[in-house]
């Protein structure tokens, strides 16, 4: 094929997986977001005896119906970035269709109050889309793994507005070179963020109220490389404890009853909490514009470790990049306003640590350095005042996160009857080469 018209192959189907992968994410919004607020919309506006039959009700009851589907689907169970990488790695870019059917459940537990995010099932979805227009356009096993990257990175541009970030999680997440396949994923990802903020608009979902400065040289030198040595130890938390519960939920117990107690646990803490419920971008900000208090910060902090914690160790399915942004804007908020409170003319903005606090934590626990922080200064806008503090509080979370665990999240060991599941599937033959 000649270069002119590969390109024009290229360039087509990058547009059409941007744009598909767009208005799947917004299908995705209003399954998760719309279903959820209709059902939660008057939880935190009242006190928590009154919450409690629909809070706690709503989880159970609803991660309980979608147990049943994980429980007598099996292949529902694969999805999310793990499953896009495997993709990529080992099957030459092929995904089964029915992938999407963990996509759809996991907007479920998402709605339900489950804390999970939708970014994960996002990408996956947009892989899925890169994966089949592959397959009918250019069935060849490098462009089909150059189309489930570039899927995948409109998916995340899509779900965060940030094709900046998608494009560089391609990069570190999923393996793509800088070289042909960077321009075919770069315009799939600005194809899915244009198509998505076309149709639901914000193309600055964690903008401040204000137009923040740098921030002081004290800050700079001293508060943001502690930030960053900080946060490694406390993702390190989370991914252990998050390891830990997998193996706590009893194995013997249907696994429709394991995600139904976990919906239940999830939904008592919501009864006092229910911040910590479902993606909590709301909650987050709140904290951008300084309407939580220091303690309010140390709790939900804790809590959607320990929320997130339960709900992936029951065995329900959803998106991790969520509750790691929401984790990570609470223990910003900790770092800002509490040193804002002791040296206000080193932290005069603490909201900014807010934003910064995102950053190191998905260092940690994403291990995406550069992405996490072009996603963060995407989605805020704040590109001049998170650049210095990003690179090196960001740095010091993503090399220290390596001594305390060499691993992602994402590359947790999988639970007993999911390893089954995919020994059992037999390996997808690469396509022929045309």
């Amino acid at each position: 094929m000649k270069p002119l018209t590969l390109s024009r192959h290229l360039l087509f189907e990058a547009v059409v997986i941007g744009a598909l992968s767009g208005l799947a994410a917004t299908g995705f919004h209003y399954l998760s977001h719309i279903f959820g607020d209709l059902l939660f919309a008057w939880a935190e506006s009242n006190s928590a005896p009154m919450r409690l039959p629909l809070v706690l009700v709503v989880p159970t009851v609803g991660l309980f119906l979608v147990g049943l589907a994980l429980q007598y689907y099996p292949p529902s169970r694969l999805g999310g970035v793990r499953e896009v990488s495997e993709s990529i790695e080992r099957q030459g870019g092929i995904i089964p269709i029915d992938r999407i059917v963990n996509v759809l459940l996991s907007g479920l537990v998402l709605a339900f109050g489950g804390s999970v995010g939708p970014e994960g099932p996002m990408v996956q979805m947009g892989a899925l889309i890169g994966s089949q227009v592959g397959q009918r356009l250019i069935p060849r096993p490098e462009s089909l793994r150059r189309m489930v990257r570039a899927g995948a990175a409109a998916g995340i541009a899509a779900a965060f507005r940030s094709p900046a970030g998608g494009t560089l999680l391609a990069l570190e997440v999923f393996g793509a070179r800088l070289d042909t396949e960077l321009p075919a994923i770069g315009i799939a990802a600005v194809t899915g963020y244009l198509t998505r903020t076309a149709i639901l608009g914000r193309e600055y979902p964690f903008a401040l109220s204000y137009q923040p400065d740098q921030i002081p040289l004290i800050a700079l030198i001293l508060i943001a490389p502690l930030m960053g040595l900080v946060a490694a130890p406390t993702g390190h938390l989370f991914i252990r404890l998050l390891a830990l519960l997998k193996t706590c939920f009893p194995q013997r117990w249907p696994l429709s009853l394991r995600v139904c107690l976990g919906g239940f646990l999830v939904g008592g803490i919501g009864i006092f909490y229910p911040q910590v419920m479902s993606a909590g971008y709301a909650v987050v900000e709140n904290a951008l514009h300084g309407r939580l208090s220091l303690k309010l910060l140390v709790i939900l902090l804790l809590l959607k470790i320990l929320a997130t914690c339960i709900t992936f160790g029951s065995g329900a399915v959803g998106g991790m990049f969520a509750p790691t942004f929401f984790m990570g804007a609470m223990f910003g908020g900790i770092f800002g306003f509490g040193f804002h409170a002791l040296f206000p003319s080193a932290v005069p903005q603490p909201e900014i640590f807010v934003l910064l606090g995102m950053v190191v934590m998905f260092g940690s626990i994403i291990k995406g350095y550069w992405s996490g922080l072009l996603l963060v200064a995407d989605m805020s806008g704040c590109y001049h005042t998170l650049l210095l503090p990003g690179i090196i509080a960001g740095g010091i979370s993503f090399l220290v996160s390596w001594k305390l665990h060499d691993k992602s999240v994402f590359d947790l060991p999988l639970a007993a009857e999911q390893s089954g599941l995919r020994e059992e599937e037999e390996p997808v033959q690469e396509p022929v080469q045309t």
